[in-house]
């Protein structure tokens, strides 16, 4: 049997573990960026009424956030398997993934609740040329 692990000093060795501290960094930098990013605008003080498209714009960056917890560790997991890091690839499930998954099922399927609720509320703009008829039986035509 040939053995495919790759020794300790070797520069494939030097440049994945490069690339699991840029992930990790990723990661958590990310993951809190993000989501401070999105509770921006409901960190105020007196009389604050948040608009619709703050709401929309926080709830996206807030999916984005949950994005950022799960798929990084998850990238983070697959390249530590491949490396055959395995204690790594385990502490990368329990430290990332499974947090990952409980903070995307807390926040995540809120974020997404609410984004569908307000894309409902305001249906995309008709296709231009198009006249929109009526059942009274007058018909709609933009610019006459």
């Amino acid at each position: 049997m040939i053995d495919t692990r790759l020794p300790p000093n070797t520069t494939a060795r030097t440049a994945t573990g490069a690339m699991l501290a840029l992930l990790t960094l990723g990661w958590i930098g990310g993951t809190i960026a993000l989501f401070l990013a999105a509770f921006d605008p409901t960190f105020c003080f007196e009389d604050c009424r948040i608009t619709e498209q703050e709401s929309l714009h926080s709830d996206r960056l807030l999916v984005a956030s949950v994005g950022c917890a799960v798929v990084l560790p998850l990238a983070a997991v697959f390249l530590c398997a491949v490396t055959r890091r395995w204690v790594a690839a385990v502490a990368f499930i329990v430290v990332g993934v499974l947090p990952g998954i409980t903070y995307g099922l807390t926040f995540g399927v809120g974020a997404v609740r609410d984004i569908h609720r307000i894309q409902l509320r305001h249906p995309a703009p008709l296709p231009s040329g198009y006249c929109p008829c009526y059942s009274g039986g007058g018909c709609h035509c933009p610019g006459g």
